[in-house]
């Protein structure tokens, strides 16, 4: 396969802080390694300062207004340039997609498009199958990839055709400090990064499990919580530290943090990494970054958990949700052994490298992409 241009659609405005998610970095990596050109379309939504690390990409900001859409807008440049679009890279199985790929197929029967699911089995089991527009939607896209393991069985089952396991990793270049880490510089920091207080990530239950266990602690632990924080959860925490103040002073709620290197010396430091959602859209991209700066991750059982703990070998895995005593307990006991933690900084990290490395990933990718390619010109000749 030649080399591509590749065009990113985002179902919506796109914000700085998703430029270093997966929706952008894997077709970024992508286009490093087999592109010629690449381009995100997007309303613009505020500064997009992490566009610096994206050597040689086009931010094409899309001239919405109150009669023009996100979505129309990008099937109107979709269609003045499909002929220059190789790659058509969307994100989520939604329906606002419907129009755009029919379009670029409709000019482009060569071009591929890639769909990347990033979704959990309750969006899957809601998804309009037996509408027709939305079924011939699915058969126009060449390539579909989840992000889990158990994901991918799942969908099969479901839609009887091919789904590629591609997981969240990353992306080395983007994270220069990961090769510097080392344990005897981590502290007994458990830390944990996301939307603090949204509803998919339970993080009331991290408080409590961390409260819970912080009696049987034989040395002293931290819970630093990095993440824009709700309303609600602020409010929750403030009486819970009316409540708990010795506990409360052992935890820290940054706030949105936005600097790069900051949030990589928190990774650096901390020795366990926590998540308590009760689902995650495909693998949150956080696991791997954790895993890379050797944090032991102690997670919820996801879709993703088996895949990023190697079934429980390099981390933890709580099985029943909603279960503080069993999270706290599983806390306590990982807290406890500090020999196991030390051992699996090097064991996490080397597995992270060999399954969850982006530039690995990208020749996978160019290997698919490459047959999709090949079959186009095989049917037409």
């Amino acid at each position: 396969m030649k080399r591509c241009n590749i065009c990113v659609v985002p179902a919506y405005p796109l914000e700085n802080v998703q430029l270093m998610k997966d929706r952008i970095v894997i077709p970024y990596v992508c286009y490093r390694h087999f592109g010629s050109s690449m381009v995100i379309l997007t309303q613009k939504n505020g500064e997009y300062p992490y566009l610096d690390y994206f050597e040689g990409i086009t931010l094409h900001f899309l001239p919405c207004s109150e009669e023009l859409t996100h979505m129309q807008a990008a099937i109107q440049y979709v269609v003045e340039n499909c002929m220059n679009i190789d790659l058509l890279f969307l994100f989520g199985p939604r329906l606002e997609y419907i129009e755009l790929a029919h379009a670029y197929k409709t000019l482009n029967p060569n071009g591929i498009i890639y769909l990347k699911l990033d979704a959990n089995a309750g969006w899957v089991n809601a998804l309009p199958l037996a509408d027709e527009e939305y079924a011939d939607f699915l058969k126009t896209v060449d390539i579909i990839s989840c992000e889990a393991r158990r994901l991918q069985s799942f969908i099969y089952n479901k839609w009887r055709r091919r789904i590629e396991y591609i997981p969240n990793g990353i992306y080395n270049s983007f994270y220069p400090a990961m090769s510097e880490c080392r344990y005897d510089e981590k502290e007994n920091i458990i830390l944990t990064v996301g939307r603090i207080g949204s509803a998919q990530k339970n993080s009331h239950i991290l408080v409590y499990a961390f409260a819970m266990s912080y009696p049987y602690f034989k040395e002293n632990w931290e819970l630093i919580m990095v993440g824009s924080v709700t309303p609600e959860f602020q409010q929750f925490f403030s009486e819970f530290s009316r409540e708990f103040p010795e506990i409360a002073q052992h935890i820290c709620l940054t706030g949105q943090i936005n600097d790069r290197e900051q949030l990589c010396n928190y990774y650096k430091k901390a020795k366990i990494f926590a998540l308590t959602s009760h689902m995650e859209g495909g693998c949150p991209n956080v696991f791997a970054e954790a895993a890379g700066f050797g944090c032991t991750v102690i997670t919820t059982n996801i879709d993703a958990a088996p895949d990023v703990t190697d079934c429980g070998r390099v981390g933890r895995v709580v099985n029943t949700l909603l279960d503080i005593p069993a999270y706290a307990r599983a806390l306590s006991e990982l807290c406890a052994d500090q020999g196991f933690l030390e051992n699996n900084f090097y064991e996490i990290r080397k597995y992270v490298r060999e399954y969850f490395d982006y530039d690995r990933i990208a020749e996978r990718l160019h290997m698919l992409f490459d047959l999709a390619d090949r079959g186009h010109n095989y049917n037409e000749n």
